[in-house]
């Protein structure tokens, strides 16, 4: 309607959305240090005019349409994929890290150190095989060496427990932001079905997805609403559910004792990326590792068996694994050897010739002898190199893993610096924004001031 108190309803109305959007940029600068905020703008409309007669269309004043977020959910959806790869590989190069402190090489206390200091004493003992003294330093060198393997394997056997604990964690995490995100979505839905937007719980939606992405990759649909339903890729043709939009569906993910991710109905999940992702990568490596230390130790041993009773007088094993397993960890000198040094054979036949320590020198060869180390009949490489190979391919897959993680961080911060340049708090815009709104809301105020008098004017100051 016209007049004065059509003109004062649209004044109203401007002071009203002055207001409005007076709060909503102090919201704005009230978070800007708040991980996962998205900034906030109130959408102005003109209010529908009304046709006056004679005249045409007058205008109404203002009208707040609603509260948005300025978002860009193709760059937030890119930040989930990219962090979790760089979470994955993140997390692998600690392990990786964990494992070459393990190997410890090159240093003095290493086993490639141990194995130079043990063929060494062989060496030695071939020189002067009469001497008991140089027979019992190759015992003493072979028992620090065994004793180095026993700890490298029982060390690698701790960080294949804690990286598996490592898998359960992130399974038992991954469940309780399940929980979160079934409860914020009924929170979504329980202001969304009145109309209105909760850009608020939107960012705390947001956040647990990205949340969620460091742990493992997952797909997601939103509904009109914004609450977010989660599924698994767990090759069948449909992703897995498991949080449904109206929480109908919940499933709980667990991790057996080898690190294997299990739905709950038995159905197996293979992460693609995230940290369970990359420990599973890690674990592999470590298995791996383990596997290739245990034929090591079991081919070492064997050639070095072979070559000190060919002959000798002691016809027992130099070396032996401790119930019968061809492990690193139980690795040891005979404890028969060991009780008596005597019995090491330093040269050929129960009573070897005064000088001859061809027994000695046959042993101390064995380190350049190419074994096979696979059990595929192919003689590759020495004990040492092969040793060496086996650090080596650590080293690699750590680096490896930092390159990627260089990479990710790289891809990540441009991906964020789009986010923050759309959806960040600028604070000077912001500041411009409040002076803008003041201006606003002072010059509202100021119509209402001037109807007010004429109201004034009109009602006291007319009539008899």
């Amino acid at each position: 309607m016209s007049g004065l108190f059509g003109t004062l309803n649209v004044a109203n109305k401007g002071l009203q959305a002055a207001q409005t959007a007076l709060h909503t940029a102090g919201h704005n600068i009230s978070n800007a240090n708040t991980d996962g905020f998205s900034r906030q703008r109130v959408e102005l409309k003109a209010s529908l005019a009304y046709t006056l007669g004679g005249v045409g269309q007058l205008g109404t004043g203002v009208k707040m349409e609603s509260i948005i977020r300025v978002v860009d959910d193709y760059v937030t959806k890119q930040i989930r994929q990219e962090n979790g790869t760089m979470k994955q590989f993140a997390v692998k190069s600690e392990v990786m890290d964990q494992l070459e402190i393990i190997y410890n090489e090159p240093s003095e206390t290493g086993l490639n150190f141990n194995l130079g200091e043990m063929f060494d004493a062989w060496t030695e003992l071939s020189k002067n095989p009469e001497m008991l003294t140089a027979k019992s330093i190759v015992v003493e060198k072979s028992k620090t060496m065994a004793d180095t393997l026993n700890h490298i394997a029982k060390q690698l056997e701790g960080l294949k427990t804690n990286t598996t604990d490592l898998i359960e964690m992130n399974a038992k995490d991954f469940n309780s932001i399940i929980d979160k995100l079934d409860s914020l979505n009924t929170q979504i839905f329980n202001i969304g079905i009145k109309g209105q937007t909760p850009n608020d719980l939107l960012d705390q939606r947001d956040l647990l997805l990205r949340d969620l992405s460091t742990i493992t990759n997952f797909s997601t649909d939103f509904d009109k609403y914004g609450r977010v339903q989660i599924g698994l890729d767990t090759g069948s043709s449909e992703d897995t559910t498991v949080l449904s939009f109206n929480g109908s569906t919940k499933i709980e993910m667990t991790a057996d004792d080898n690190g294997i991710i299990i739905l709950e109905g038995g159905i197996a999940f293979s992460p693609e990326s995230g940290e369970i992702a990359g420990y599973q990568d890690a674990l592999s490596d470590i298995n791996e590792q383990m596997t290739k230390l245990d034929k090591f130790a079991q081919t070492m041993a064997e050639a070095i068996n072979a070559a000190h009773k060919d002959g000798g007088a002691f016809t027992g094993d130099f070396f032996t694994f401790a119930n019968g397993e061809f492990k690193a960890s139980n690795i040891q000198v005979n404890s028969a050897i060991d009780s008596d040094n005597s019995l090491v054979n330093a040269g050929k036949g129960p009573n070897p010739a005064e000088g001859d320590g061809s027994k000695a020198q046959d042993v101390a060869n064995v380190r350049n002898i190419k074994l096979d180390f696979t059990g595929d009949g192919n003689t590759d490489n020495t004990i040492e190199s092969e040793y060496n190979s086996m650090v080596t391919n650590v080293g690699i897959s750590k680096q490896q893993a930092d390159n990627m993680v260089a990479n990710q961080e790289v891809l990540l911060d441009q991906l964020v610096m789009r986010r923050e340049s759309t959806s960040g708090v600028q604070i000077d815009e912001e500041v411009s924004n409040i002076i803008k709104f003041q201006k606003s809301y002072e010059a509202n105020a100021r119509v209402i001031q001037v109807l007010s008098e004429m109201l004034d004017v009109l009602i006291n100051r007319t009539g008899v």
